[in-house]
């Protein structure tokens, strides 16, 4: 079972993870994730890794205005289905810079008179540029920290972001993977398995693992466990039940048993300065380590309303209608026109690559729907 990465000096975030491991014995690949992008100091996102033209990576947000315009229209109907209601609560979860946000604002949607906004992003380096009138939490809210209203409670590329826990299918049955030190060589990090009572996990988990895989799952199957995911997405559920209103996320999603299918380090990705990074045991909080959310897992806490990719999202929200618009626009006044003009101008081209079926257009958009109370 043992992996490690290259022979790479492995930095300061590697010997403390060394060290405790040393003490301690094993941590699950949860711990592991965890460290690597949250740590204090030592973590990617803590160091100022994240997404942007200028940074590490470029999701819906950063290709373009096009993306927060489409959000705006989306928050107008939900605002107008819910009858328009004085006060209306966007919590905006695993916001970043604020890149959407502006986008968003910038739009001036109808509803604008009764957003609340929220925005909740852990790494605090993110709000060195955080954008005014929105409101900035380490960390989710409670219904009592939030005004009165129905809440949206949105979501863009967080929940691959969560920390998972990863097991492995082997002859004994269903064992947690994680890591630990390679001591006969030169005490690099390796993929080990963590010790169990019984040498594997309690039978309920292995029910849950075959049911998630398909008992003709192929034997050294790796499967993540999204128990963080499944926790948040309680946690944002809870509140838009109480007070109305919906939670809606999107990300690159697949099944349980197609990720058991496929080799994990297909799933498991890691991301620095534009482009793919090496194995996620080299160099811990050098880079993103994302991985494919199992939609399956997600269903288990509620079922959804509705699930449909990105493309079909943006195309019910009128993203066609607002590409059509911008040709106007840029027909009529061209270079002349503008800042607000040349944004127009580009809108064919952002939705192309927000609707590229092999790309950010092939995303999976999940929407849960709650009546106001």
């Amino acid at each position: 079972m043992s992996t490690q990465g290259s022979g790479d000096p492995p930095g300061p975030l590697a010997t403390l993870l060394a060290e405790h491991i040393a003490r301690s014995g094993p941590i699950g690949f949860d711990t592991y994730v965890a460290a690597s992008l949250y740590q204090p100091g030592l973590g990617f996102y803590q160091r100022g890794g994240g997404a942007g033209r200028r940074r590490d990576f470029i999701t819906s947000p950063e290709v373009g205005p096009l993306f927060g315009r489409v959000m705006a229209g989306a928050l107008d109907r939900w605002w107008v289905k819910m009858g328009r209601p004085t006060s209306m609560v966007l919590v905006e979860v695993g916001a970043g810079p604020g890149t959407l946000a502006r986008a968003m604002r910038a739009a001036a949607p109808q509803c604008a008179g009764a957003l609340h906004h929220f925005l909740v992003e852990v790494a605090e380096v993110q709000w060195t540029t955080h954008p005014e009138g929105v409101t900035t939490l380490a960390e989710f809210p409670r219904p009592a920290d939030l005004p009165p209203g129905p809440v949206v409670v949105l979501a863009n590329e967080l929940l691959d972001n969560l920390p998972f826990a990863l097991v492995e299918k082997t002859p004994a049955g269903w064992v947690e993977v994680g890591v630990g030190v390679e001591q006969i060589q030169d005490g690099s990090l390796v993929l080990v398995e963590v010790p169990s009572p019984n040498g594997t996990l309690p039978a309920s988990r292995q029910a849950w693992c075959d049911q998630r895989a398909g008992d003709d799952a192929p034997m050294g199957a790796r499967l993540p466990v999204h128990h963080e995911a499944a926790a948040w997405l309680g946690d944002a559920l809870q509140l838009a039940t109480v007070r109305g209103g919906r939670v809606v996320v999107f990300d690159y999603m697949a099944t349980s048993a197609e990720l058991a299918r496929r080799p994990w380090t297909e799933w498991v990705r890691t991301y620095s300065e534009q482009g793919r990074a090496g194995h996620p045991l080299e160099i811990p909080g050098s880079c993103d380590i994302t991985t494919e959310v199992a939609i399956d897992q997600l269903a288990l806490v509620a079922d959804p309303v509705r699930v449909w990719t990105q493309a079909q999202f943006l195309t019910h929200h009128g993203i066609a209608d607002l590409v059509a618009e911008g040709d106007a626009l840029w027909a009529e006044s061209g270079i002349c026109g503008g800042r607000e003009v040349l944004e127009a101008g580009s809108r064919r081209s952002e939705a192309d690559a927000l609707t590229a079926s092999e790309g950010l257009g092939g995303f999976t958009v999940v929407d849960w729907e709650f009546p106001l109370p």
